[in-house]
């Protein structure tokens, strides 16, 4: 059996349930991870059984016995461990967002050309089955041309402020919006997104300096057209304790809705249990389903960022890897976030 070696560059929520998808990946024979803060990184280690714990990303990347890298740091830190990675030639999956300027993306995708790197942007979501049966369904042609496309994803505000508090320079759309504007275009495939217009407004998260809510209407190069919008004022003891999405595709022959509320699976115990993204607010009630990655069940974790961690593994083996978003894609979702920001502050239309 075919093995490699994988570094994971952070150790926080998301570096730790990549850690433990990738523990669970028997063609995984080497596993390293990183983490600046002492604490968390003794405390992954040990549970994933790390055969390398490091506070520089640097060495773990440079391992001869690393043979490609998973980036899940914060938003801010991004680029030096991927461009690193694309350089040596090694394959990254980064997550979302890809970074945070054109100019770091550039830089990334030019390194990954000239070294022969596979590097991919985790859009977690594509790995829910759900998301994939309607990717299936456009690719199939079973909608004909998508000419209008509307979706919208709400978190809690326990998750915005999560976010606002690591990161100052992400917002609603580049940190949360993502993950419709990279399922819209890669369900409309093919299709150019040519004008963007966007509005938003500061309420509660002004004293982060940040917007509450994002709305954008994107105008494609056939002239069809995408209603996207995000918010982060669920309260924090709202029971979907992460997210909940919907998407409404409308094409020449025919529609397909998904509803991901995720209040298909409730609970309700005696006492409150606290949130898996955000443990420090607790739910009275849970939708359960409704953490984005996935869950930890009897003692294993399951889920669409395990899915997408196996599809990963599976493509730098050469054994398929379906549905893995390209860096390529990760930079157009970034552009059109960013340009609806701006189309937020200037309050015009932005061509892209």
């Amino acid at each position: 059996m075919k093995t490699i070696g994988v570094a994971v560059i952070g150790a926080g929520n998301i570096g730790t349930l990549r850690a433990h998808s990738c523990a669970q990946i028997p063609q995984i024979d080497y596993l390293a991870v990183c983490e600046k803060v002492p604490e968390k990184l003794d405390r992954l280690a040990e549970s994933v059984r790390a055969n390398l714990a490091t506070r520089h990303y640097e060495e773990a990347i440079r391992s001869d016995k690393v043979g490609a890298v998973i980036v899940s740091t914060d938003e801010e830190h991004h680029h030096g461990p991927a461009a690193l990675a694309a350089e040596l030639g090694k394959p990254v999956l980064i997550e979302k967002p890809f970074v945070l300027s054109l100019k770091e993306a550039d830089d990334i995708i030019a390194k990954a050309k000239k070294s022969g790197a596979e590097v991919f942007v985790g859009y977690t979501q594509r790995f829910r089955r759900r998301y994939l049966l309607a990717k299936q369904a456009a690719h199939a042609g079973q909608l004909g041309n998508i000419v209008m496309a509307m979706g919208k994803i709400y978190v809690t505000r326990a998750v915005g402020e999560a976010v606002a508090r690591r990161s100052p320079n992400t917002t609603p759309s580049i940190n949360t919006l993502t993950y419709l504007v990279d399922l819209i275009l890669w369900y409309m495939e093919g299709k150019k997104p040519a004008e963007v217009y966007a509005r938003s407004a500061s309420f509660v998260f002004k004293p982060y300096n940040r917007d509450d809510f994002q709305w954008m209407i994107v105008t494609f190069d056939d002239g069809s057209v995408a209603t996207l919008g995000t918010s982060w004022l669920q309260p924090h003891h709202w029971p979907a304790y992460t997210a909940t999405m919907e998407i409404d595709l409308q094409g020449t022959k025919g529609c397909l809705n998904v509803d991901d509320a995720h209040r298909d699976v409730v609970l309700a115990p005696e006492e409150a249990i606290p949130c898996p993204y955000t443990p420090e607010h607790q739910v009275k009630v849970a939708f359960l389903g409704s953490a984005m990655p996935g869950d930890f069940v009897l003692g294993e974790f399951f889920g669409p960022m395990k899915e997408e961690t196996d599809a990963f593994v599976r493509r730098i083996l050469g054994r398929g890897g379906v549905g893995l978003a390209t860096a390529g894609h990760g930079r157009e979702v970034l552009a059109l976030t960013m340009a609806a920001d701006r189309s937020c502050k200037e309050g015009i239309p932005v061509k892209l």
